[in-house]
C-alpha cells in the first residue's frame, strides 16, 4: 500500500511529538519538497483505513494522531515488517536490491542468469549491473567472488564458511532496519527455528552458563543457516586453520547441541561442522562464571583489560582499577568479542543508536578501549562490539558518580518558631535524604555563633544581609516549586548548572555556510581554532581520525564532530549551521554541527556537558529555531 518512503514518513510522524513541515521531513529524508508533499497527500487518502489521521497545521507543519488504535495495530506490522521476497519487497529501493541479490546467490547451488533476476525484480538490466558492482564490494570483504561464465550466469565462489558469515551479517542488517524477526524470514522453517533455540535454552540452564537474549538469536540464526546449507548440500572445510586453541568447555556443549539438531533435522554433522558450531560458541558468553578467574590468566584477556584501564586512565582520566564488577564484566565481554572479530562474525547490538545518544560520554570511552583490541588483533571493532562495551563504561561510570557525590552538610536557618522550623526540616530530609545531611536548625540570631568550617551551604527562611562566607539559599517555609528546583540544581555537579552559553562565544559561531561535504565542514572549523590559538595544528586529524572509527551523527539533522583526545584547556563548543544539508554517513543527514572539545584532565563530569548539549540538539523545534537565525547574535541569543 506504501512505498518504503512513505512508510519512513509515516513512523517518522507517528514517533514526532510535535507537527513536522515538509521541508524538515525533505531534509530528513533527502529528497525534495515536493516529492514529500506528494507522498502526504497520498498518506492522508490511505491513512484512515490503518486508524490514523493526518492532518495539516498551517503554520507549524503535518501532525499524526491514532484514531483507532485496535484498527492501528492491525496493520503496524504490515507498516513496519518487509519481507525478503520478490513479491512484496520494493526493489525501487537499491538496498533492498542488493539485500535480495546478496541472498539470492549466497543461497543458491547453481549458476543464475542475469535474466532470470530481470524476472523476478523487475528491473532493468542496467540497474542490476550496477547493482552487482555493490555486491562485489560486500563480497570482497570476506574473499568471496562473483564470477560470470557465459552461457551460464552468475555464481559466487570462496570459503563456505565466509559465505555463511556474510548471509548471517546482511540477514542481520535486514532485520536491524525494518525490524524484522529472524522467526518471521521466510527462508527459514519457523518451527524448527524455534526448537533449535529451544536446544540452547536447554544446554545453557544444564551447565549454568551465561548468555544473552542477543547472542542467543545470534548462536540459533547460525544454526539454522548451517542446517540449511548442509541439507543442500554445503559443507564447511576442514576448520583447523580457524581454530587458535582447543575449547573443550566449548566442544562438550556443541556435542550435545549438534546432537539435538540433527534428532530434529535428520541431517548429520561431519566433524568440520561441529567445529563450525564450536567457533560460534568461542564467539559467545558461553562460560559459567566460576570460570572467569581462571581463563583470564591463561590467555590474551588480562593484558587487553589492563590496556583498556591505562588508556581510560591517562585519556579521561577514569580510574576504574578498583573496580572489581566492572573488571570482571568487561573479561567476560573481552573474551567472546576478540573470538568474533578474529572469525568476521556478526553481532547486532538492538541499542546501539540509544547507546550513542543517551550514553556518548560511555561511547567516547569505548571507542578509546577498543583501541585495545584494535591494536592486539589488527583488527576493526566495529560501533555494535563498541556500544557494548560502552554499556559496561557507562555503569561503571554510574558507580564512580554515586561514590564521588559527597553529601552536603546544610545548617537551616529559620525565624518563625520551632514548629516551622521542623517542618522544614523533615521536608528537607524526605526529598533530600541521600544528598543533604542537615548539621543543625537555628535561629538568625545564633548563626554568629555557629561553626560554619564544615558547612558547604546555608538553607534559611529570612534574607542574611551578612558576608559569612559560604552561599545562602533563601527559601519559603513551606517549600514551593521554585524552591525545590533551586536546591535540586544546587545539588547538581558544578559543570551541569553551566547554561550553554559559557560553552560558547561569538567568535565560534558560524552561520549559514556554503560547505557541501562533512571533510570541507572539520576543515573549515578546525582552521579557525588554529588560528584562534584554541587547538594545535594537528588538530584536524584528529577530528577526521575520530570521525573514522564511528560517524558522529545523532538525527536530527545534527552531528557532533570531535578529536579522539581532549587537547584543550577549557570545555568548549564550536557551533557551525550550513545552507543546505549535507550527507555526513550513508544514513543521516546534518545541518547543524558542533564541534565539541572537551577540557584536558578532569573528565569525570563529562556525561553533564553531553547532557546540557544533548537537551538542545535532541529537541527538533530547538533545532529548527537555530537553522533559520541568519546571524550570530540571534543563535547566541537563542542558545542563550
Amino acid at each position: 500500500m506504501f512505498s518504503k518512503r512513505q512508510k519512513e514518513i509515516l513512523l517518522y510522524l507517528i514517533s514526532s511529538n510535535h507537527p513536522v513541515t515538509a521541508a524538515w521531513i525533505s531534509k530528513e529524508l533527502n529528497v525534495s519538497d515536493r516529492t514529500i508533499r506528494n507522498d502526504l497527500k497520498y498518506i492522508q487518502i490511505k491513512s484512515a483505513p490503518m486508524g490514523l489521521n493526518l492532518e495539516l497545521i498551517r503554520g507549524k507543519g503535518y501532525d499524526i494522531k491514532i484514531t483507532d488504535k485496535d484498527l492501528f495495530n492491525q496493520n503496524f506490522n504490515d507498516l513496519t515488517n518487509d519481507k525478503l521476497s520478490h513479491s512484496t519487497i520494493d526493489f525501487s529501493e537499491q538496498d533492498n536490491r542488493v539485500i535480495y541479490l546478496l541472498s539470492r546467490f549466497l543461497l543458491e547451488n547453481r549458476y543464475i542468469k542475469l535474466v532470470t533476476i530481470e524476472e523476478e525484480m523487475f528491473v532493468s538490466k542496467s540497474t542490476i549491473q550496477n547493482d552487482l558492482k555493490e555486491v562485489r564490494k560486500i563480497l570482497e570483504k570476506y574473499n568471496l567472488n562473483l564470477v560470470n561464465r557465459p552461457h551460464y550466469g552468475l555464481y559466487i565462489e570462496g570459503d563456505e564458511f565466509m559465505k555463511r558469515t556474510c548471509l548471517s551479517n546482511y540477514l542481520y542488517k535486514r532485520e536491524e532496519n525494518f525490524n524484522q524477526s529472524h522467526e518471521d524470514f521466510p527462508l527459514f522453517d519457523k518451527k524448527e527455528y524455534k526448537k533449535i533455540k529451544e536446544v540452547i535454552i536447554e544446554k545453557v540452564n544444564k551447565y549454568k552458563i551465561e548468555i544473552s537474549d542477543i547472542s542467543l538469536e545470534n548462536l540459533a540464526i547460525h544454526l539454522i543457516i548451517a542446517c540449511k546449507r548442509i541439507e543442500e548440500g554445503f559443507l564447511i572445510d576442514n576448520l583447523s586453520v580457524y581454530l587458535q586453541k582447543d575449547y573443550p568447555f566449548e566442544e562438550i556443549v556443541a556435542h550435545e547441541i549438534v546432537k539435538e539438531i540433527e534428532d530434529i533435522t535428520g541431517l548429520l554433522f561431519p566433524d568440520s561442522e561441529i567445529n563450525y558450531v564450536i567457533t560460534h560458541l568461542v564467539g559467545t558468553k558461553l562460560l559459567p562464571k566460576e570460570s572467569l578467574s581462571e581463563y583470564s590468566k591463561l590467555d590474551e584477556v588480562g593484558s587487553i583489560v589492563s590496556c583498556i584501564l591505562n588508556k581510560l586512565q591517562k585519556e579521561l582520566n577514569w580510574d576504574f582499577n578498583h573496580d572489581v564488577e566492572f573488571i570482571q564484566a568487561l573479561t567476560l565481554h573481552i573474551r567472546p568479542a576478540m573470538n568474533r572479530l578474529r572469525y568476521k562474525m556478526n553481532i547486532r547490538n538492538p541499542l546501539l543508536n540509544e547507546i550513542k545518544v543517551n550514553y556518548p560520554a560511555a561511547f567516547e570511552g569505548a571507542l578509546i578501549a577498543s583501541k585495545c583490541i584494535n591494536n592486539f588483533l589488527n583488527l576493526e571493532v566495529g560501533e555494535h562490539e563498541v556500544a557494548f562495551i560502552a554499556l559496561h563504561i557507562g555503569v561503571a561510570l554510574e558507580r564512580m558518580k554515586n561514590k564521588n557525590n559527597k553529601i552536603k552538610k546544610v545548617i537551616i536557618v529559620c525565624a518563625s518558631g520551632v514548629g516551622s522550623a521542623k517542618l522544614l526540616y523533615y521536608r528537607l530530609i524526605n526529598l533530600f535524604e541521600n544528598k543533604l545531611q542537615i548539621v543543625n536548625t537555628i535561629s538568625y540570631y545564633k548563626l554568629a555563633e555557629a561553626d560554619l568550617s564544615s558547612i558547604d551551604f546555608i538553607i534559611s527562611t529570612v534574607p542574611i544581609k551578612e558576608d559569612i562566607g559560604i552561599p545562602v539559599y533563601v527559601v519559603n517555609t513551606f517549600l514551593d516549586d521554585k524552591d525545590l528546583n533551586r536546591i535540586r540544581n544546587l545539588l547538581s555537579s558544578s559543570e551541569q548548572q553551566r547554561e550553554a552559553h559559557t560553552y560558547l562565544e561569538p567568535s565560534r559561531v558560524f552561520v549559514k555556510k556554503e560547505l557541501t561535504t562533512k571533510e570541507s565542514v572539520i576543515h573549515f572549523l578546525s582552521s579557525k581554532l588554529v588560528k584562534q590559538g584554541l587547538v594545535p595544528d594537528d588538530y584536524v586529524s584528529l577530528v577526521l581520525e575520530r570521525e573514522a572509527l564511528a560517524p558522529t551523527s545523532f538525527g536530527n539533522l545534527v552531528a557532533i564532530p570531535h578529536p579522539t583526545l581532549p587537547v584543550t584547556t577549557e570545555t568548549f563548543w564550536t557551533i557551525c549551521t550550513l545552507k543546505r544539508p549535507i550527507r555526513w554517513n550513508d544514513k543521516q543527514m546534518v545541518q547543524l554541527i558542533c564541534l565539541l572539545n572537551i577540557k584536558e584532565g578532569n573528565n569525570v563530569d563529562l556525561e553533564n556537558m553531553y547532557k546540557k548539549l544533548g537537551s538542545l540538539i535532541e529537541n527538533k523545534e530547538i533545532v529548527q529555531r537555530i537553522l533559520a537565525k541568519d546571524s550570530v547574535e540571534e543563535i547566541m541569543q537563542l542558545l542563550n
